[in-house]
Parts: C-alpha cells; structure tokens; sequence
C-alpha cells in the first residue's frame, strides 16, 4: 500500500488537473455532439467495447413500434450486445415461495380467500416493482415493503419470480399472476439487467396496476457500507484491508464490481463508454419514483406508503424525519491514503454522473407528486462535492456545471438515444433471459 500510495502522489494530481481543468463539464457533458440531451462529447475509440459496431449505430434498423425486433435479424451496437448463452427452462418450471420471504401471517389472513386460497385482485392494491442495486438502501426497503405486504426481499428467476420473459407484457402478466395467485405484492429485482431486458417496463399496458422504484446513494456512501461488511476487518482502525480494495477491483462472476449502479441498470460487462451511462439514466426515466439518500424519508411516507394506505409507528408514519440518515460508525476511509481514495473518486466518476441525475429525476418526481416538505438539494456536483471532503484539492464549480432544475437539460441523456431504446425495450419477442445473479437459471 505504500509503495502504491507514493506513485499516486505523483500520478492524482496530473490526473485530476487534466479532467478538471481541461474537461471540467462533467464526464458526459462536453460540448460539440449535437443530440438533444445537452452536450455529448464524441466517442474516443479507446474506450469502445467493439468500436466497429459502436459507428454503425446510426445505421441501427429499428421497426414499427407495434411489431417484434428479431435482434438476430439485425446489426446489433455494441452496447445493446449481451451473452449468446441461453437459459436451460425446467420442465415444471412454476412460481415458489421465495427463499428471502417474509410476511406478516396476520396481514395474509386479512386478504387471502379462505374459501379459494386465492388473492382476489384489488383494483385499489398497487404492485410495487423495486429495482435494487446491492448497498444502495435497498433491503431497508424491503424491511419496510414486508411489514405490510407480502414481499421477496429478491425475485428469483428459478422460482418463476421474475423474469421469465423479454417481453414486457409476458413478464407484467407475470408479476399480476403471482399477486393475484400467492400475493406478492412487492417484488425485487437484484441483478445486472441485460441490456434489452425491459424494466421499467415502456408501455402503459405493461405497467398498469404496477408502481416501479429504485434508489440510488452517493457512490461514495456506497463503498463505505461495502467496505463495512463483516468480511473485511481493519488491519488498523478506520481502514479497509487490502483485500477490499482488491475486491472493488475485481469481478463478480461476469461483470467488473466497480460503477455498479451505471454497471447494472445498462448491462456493462466490460469497459463504460457514455452509451452505457446514456442507457442507465434512460432507464432511470421510466421509474416512477426515483429515490436517493437525501429523499429516502420523505419518498418512503409521502408517497410509497399512501399508495396502499400503508400506515404504522415505525414506518410509514408521517411524523418520521425528512433529513438524510446520516450513519454514527467510523467510516473506513478516514484512516486511508487521500491520494488513494481521490483515484477512487475519479475512476468512480460515472457513478456520480449517474447519481446527480437521479437526485434531479428525485427532486422533479416528488415535486409533481405534490410533496412539500422535501429537503433541499445541493447544487455541487457530488464527484466534486466528494473530492474535495476526502483530498486536500479545492475547486470551483461553473454554474452551467450546478446540479439544478435550470441546468436539467445538460444532464439529460440524448431523447432520440433514449426513444430509440424504448423500441427495443418495448418490442423484444418472447424469450427467457440469461441473466447474472442470485436465483438465475442454470444456462444450456
């Protein structure tokens, strides 16, 4: 560690002068693109998966809206690529109950029929879909969904929970079925979405009766629940062992562990180009709700919990604070070479692109929603909010580069990109998806 400490020194400040001096509007607002999401810098071939299918985008035959893609009719971009591997289907594959279950038995006998052990449906009720990417408060989530309803901490694909299609009206039906038959009314999806996959779902058949959330925290909160895991124990108070950052730096299973909030919601197995953040943040506009550190409380009791009249002392009480939770334990970079965590910061930085726009998305949500006590958001960039708290570097923010509503339009991803992905995230035919994660079918 010291021997890697030294050559930071020498290699952070270089390294943070020329994207802050040079390229300071953020890493995915450079002028000179075009498009209609605000400035998009051009693709740097380095940093393409397949760069010789990435310059036939333009070139991407989409159909009608109302019909099928077959993707292997067509030039696929390389963002949209994803495993050739296909799911082995059980022959009596049916739904399960999930292993990570939890219920209130009295909450059940309230609304099963005794006479026909079926969950009638209620035109009242709201299935909640939850997207939740690992250590982004997403079990809290979960804890408070179970106290209500019947809820899966995570779907799984093996248990016919989720994702038994890529088309969105197979999967939505799928979702009412499992309401309807076993009442699961709050379902989690935990794991690296393939890029085609749709969720949340586009169309308004596909999403009625359905309510899509996911949360996203400051990357840097991130880490440090992830470094406060039982496995890894300090060597020295206040910091992380080698083997985390080892860890951090590694993969799991298919996909790199770092970035995983843009990793997951665009299905980045390899190197992130803008396309990749692009798709996160297009993703990121079809949830309903998007929740992040500083609205947790105030999206949770105003408007999560109203949807199903979900009231208690503990949660879903109106009088709970509108602050950001903010945790009393070391944090385990206090302890931890500054030049070292600033390279951090940096090689994390489209994960803060990413959580700037979802605390926009947030903020505009909530207010559309009627909210009124929401707590206000900081206009600094987190990525600079977050350099500057653990380096010793000060820097000032132009206001074009300020996250607010003026602003919002520069943080934007292209519309036409965006439209574009709704084709496909609308119109995929009816297969079972391989995907990477907890509860995943076993491949052919």
């Amino acid at each position: 560690m010291t021997r890697i400490s030294s050559l930071l020194k020498l290699v952070i400040p270089i390294l943070v002068a020329f994207h802050v001096g040079l390229q300071f509007n953020l890493l995915f607002f450079r002028s000179g693109s075009g498009g209609s999401g605000g400035g998009h810098y051009r693709i740097d071939t380095d940093d393409c998966i397949d760069c010789s299918d990435l310059s036939q985008r333009d070139t991407y035959a989409y159909t009608a809206s109302n019909s099928h893609i077959n993707v292997d009719d067509i030039k696929q971009p390389s963002y949209l690529k994803w495993s050739t591997k296909k799911p082995r289907i059980p022959h009596n594959w049916t739904y399960a109950t999930p292993i990570l279950f939890h219920t209130d038995l009295q909450n059940i006998t309230m609304f099963v029929n005794a006479a026909t052990k079926v969950f009638p449906p209620d035109p009242n009720k709201t299935i909640i879909v939850h997207y939740h990417m690992q250590h982004n408060a997403g079990t809290s989530f979960y804890i408070i969904a179970r106290q209500f309803t019947v809820a899966t901490r995570a779907c799984w694909q093996t248990s016919k929970h989720c994702s038994v299609s890529y088309d969105e009206e197979v999967e939505a039906d799928n979702i009412r079925d499992n309401y309807r038959q076993h009442g699961l009314q709050y379902i989690s999806y935990e794991y690296m979405l393939p890029p085609r996959f749709p969720l949340p779902f586009v169309s308004e058949s596909a999403r009625e009766g359905l309510f899509f959330t996911t949360i996203m925290r400051n990357p840097m909160n991130r880490l440090i629940t992830w470094a406060r895991s039982k496995r890894y124990t300090p060597h020295q108070r206040g910091a992380p062992p080698e083997n985390f950052w080892n860890d951090v730096n590694g993969k799991s299973g298919a996909y790199e562990r770092e970035n995983l909030n843009v990793r997951w919601l665009s299905g980045a197995l390899e190197r992130i180009t803008e396309d990749h953040v692009n798709i996160a943040k297009c993703r990121l506009q079809l949830f309903d709700l998007v929740i992040v550190d500083t609205t947790y409380d105030a999206a949770v009791n105003d408007v999560v919990c109203p949807l199903n009249n979900w009231q208690g002392s503990t949660f879903c009480n109106s009088t709970n604070s509108r602050g950001e939770h903010k945790s009393k334990k070391i944090n385990p970079f206090n302890e931890t070479d500054s030049h070292f965590v600033g390279a951090w910061i940096e090689r994390l930085r489209p994960s803060f692109e990413l959580y700037d726009y979802a605390r926009i998305l947030s903020y505009v949500q909530l207010k559309e929603r009627g909210v009124k006590d929401i707590p206000e958001m900081s206009e600094v960039p987190s990525y600079i909010d977050t350099l500057e708290r653990y380096t010793d570097l000060k820097l000032n923010t132009p206001k074009e580069s300020l996250v607010t509503l003026k602003n919002i339009d520069r943080f934007h991803p292209p519309k036409e990109f965006c439209d574009n992905l709704k084709k496909v995230w609308g119109s995929n035919v009816d297969e079972v998806p391989y995907i990477y994660g907890i509860g995943a079918l076993d491949p052919q």
